[in-house]
């Protein structure tokens, strides 16, 4: 039985990805008109940071940060009203909690951005620890935050598991040396299921079925 068990937040445990993709082509078509990325290169934009990602079309700094903030205001003018959990996830977390597992979120997004989003769709509080972007100098596929979050808690590494929907997600859990889960609604399922993930669910409620 596991005793942690970690979520990814963007695609894992919210309905975010439609709204960050959405926003990831405007700020490219504003601000970098011309660029065309393969499909793979776009939807990849889920599991990178803000940094890396739009670094890739430029090298001036004021205008990444420009970017950035643009890309910050409008997801977040969006996911007020548009954002959502995939079904289920509330029950979950709370059924874990109720079975004494402790939950965590580990994530590349900002605390503060995180901390909205979970405010938003009511699962604010529920959880036992969060590793954001600022918590770790490497960020997945770097195993970092998943290491500092199982130090944190002080379980053994094969008492936890992370659930994710991108391959950086299964990378930075072998990395770890914790067991894995891909979920079968990611955008990149393709890709995770390259990385031979532990376990593999079509739905949050199957996670009941791992403990």
């Amino acid at each position: 039985m596991f005793k942690a068990v970690l979520f990814d937040l963007d695609g894992t445990l919210i309905q975010s990805t439609e709204v960050i993709l959405e926003t990831y082509q405007l700020m490219i078509d504003t601000y970098f008109e011309g660029k065309r990325l393969t499909d793979e290169e776009f939807t990849n934009f889920l599991g990178s940071t803000l940094i890396n990602s739009f670094s890739k079309f430029t090298n001036d700094e004021k205008l990444i940060q420009e970017v950035i903030d643009a890309y910050r205001n409008e997801t977040k003018r969006r996911l007020a009203t548009e954002l959502k959990t995939y079904p289920n996830a509330k029950e979950v977390v709370l059924w874990l909690k109720k079975k004494k597992v402790k939950v965590g979120i580990v994530t590349s997004k900002s605390r503060a951005v995180a901390e909205e989003n979970l405010r938003t769709v009511g699962l604010d509080d529920l959880f036992d620890l969060m590793i954001a972007f600022e918590d770790v100098t490497q960020h997945k596929p770097n195993p970092e935050g998943l290491l500092k979050a199982m130090d944190m808690l002080g379980f053994s590494k094969e008492e936890a598991v992370y659930i994710g929907d991108h391959e950086n997600d299964i990378i930075a859990a072998k990395k770890a040396g914790i067991m894995s889960c891909g979920v079968t609604y990611s955008n990149r399922f393709e890709q995770v299921i390259k990385e031979n993930p532990t376990f593999v669910i079509d739905e949050l409620l199957n996670v009941k079925d791992m403990i």
